[in-house]
């Protein structure tokens, strides 16, 4: 059994990221690209050795699709994944969901209705070294967690946000570093917290660039078991991306996960040792970009849960990504009403 997949977007993350996972998978076929801009759904289609659709309800008609990957603006997400599921297709959705809460819920709804899988990408849970913080605190290395810390220093100049119709630029349909960046974070965040955040404060800000998105901002959340966690974010780094770092504080131990994309373990301190730790040296990768090796891992675990029937496939799903967007949609709420937030939302 192949599965066969459609991307729907041939912008900045399929081409860079997507492509070339379905592609060097034996399991899967790219069997479509679909995107409104017929000029680069032709260019991407021929590229890929593939079949070129300008319209979704065409692609989904048209060809014998099991999986639809969305990588179209944030706020269409839901209204792709519904169209998809009430179809009949399982539905990959890259980061996030969605914008809206009510618009999750509905894309959520209409898989479960339908019976059929929906996926989110968050591959930065695959990074080997975000995978050894997250087995040091399953085993209790850290002690009582107090802390949690997340800072972002990348730099998105004024071409990121004019490029693809300037869609990175508009509140309505992306929103700024705290979700078409930090959303990644977000979720590591309440990973790793292992717990539902209480409360929610933030504070965001534009400037530099002539968009309607935050550039930069701050950000405090308490989770249930009393861990705190921080945000520090900003798309105005001089002079590139610098850093894309977590750090857990704990009664017992310190982790520091740094380099660009939480790739490199730069601390890890603890009042045991453990055979363990040897690796830890091995778990730092260089990726080529911010987004990381992950979507390999992702589309894999898609082949190994629809081809062989997998059931230890531990792929976010539709329920899991609706966290992070329920907390970023409480951040935006904090800054804009000036005051903090309590979880879960109304």
């Amino acid at each position: 059994m192949t599965v066969n997949v459609g991307v729907v977007g041939c912008g900045r993350v399929s081409r860079t990221a997507h492509y070339d996972a379905i592609n060097r998978h034996a399991d899967l076929a790219l069997r479509a690209v679909c995107d409104i801009d017929r000029s680069r759904a032709d260019e991407w289609a021929l590229k890929n050795n593939t079949r070129a659709f300008y319209a979704l309800e065409d692609m989904l008609a048209e060809e014998p699709i099991d999986v639809v990957s969305i990588c179209v603006p944030n706020r269409l997400h839901p209204r792709i994944g519904i169209a998809a599921a009430n179809a009949g297709k399982h539905v990959l959705c890259e980061k996030p969901l969605g914008l809206r809460l009510d618009e999750v819920d509905a894309l959520i709804e209409a898989c479960d209705r339908n019976n059929v899988k929906l996926f989110n990408i968050l591959q930065n849970r695959y990074n080997r070294t975000n995978q050894l913080l997250k087995q040091a605190i399953a085993q209790g290395r850290f002690g009582q967690i107090f802390q949690i810390i997340i800072t972002l220093r990348w730099r998105r100049d004024i071409g990121y946000y004019l490029e693809d119709d300037r869609w990175r630029s508009r509140r309505d349909l992306s929103g700024g570093v705290f979700t078409n960046q930090a959303v990644h974070y977000v979720d590591m965040m309440q990973w790793l917290a292992g717990a539902p955040a209480e409360t929610a404060y933030a504070k965001m800000a534009t400037c530099v660039h002539p968009v309607d998105v935050e550039t930069h901002g701050a950000a405090v959340l308490r989770f249930r078991n009393g861990i705190i966690g921080s945000f520090n974010l900003t798309n105005l780094n001089y002079p590139e991306d610098r850093e894309g770092s977590v750090m857990v504080l704990g009664s017992h131990g310190t982790v520091r996960i740094g380099g660009k994309s939480m790739n490199v373990v730069e601390e890890w301190s603890f009042a045991d040792s453990r055979p363990e730790d040897a690796e830890i040296a091995q778990a730092n990768t260089a990726p080529p970009t911010v987004y990381g090796f992950g979507h390999v891992e992702v589309y894999d675990q898609i082949a190994r849960a629809l081809v062989h029937g997998d059931r230890t496939v531990d792929l976010p799903d539709g329920r899991e990504g609706r966290k992070s967007v329920e907390l970023l949609q409480a951040l935006y709420e904090s800054d804009r009403l000036g005051r903090e937030m309590r979880l879960p939302l109304d």
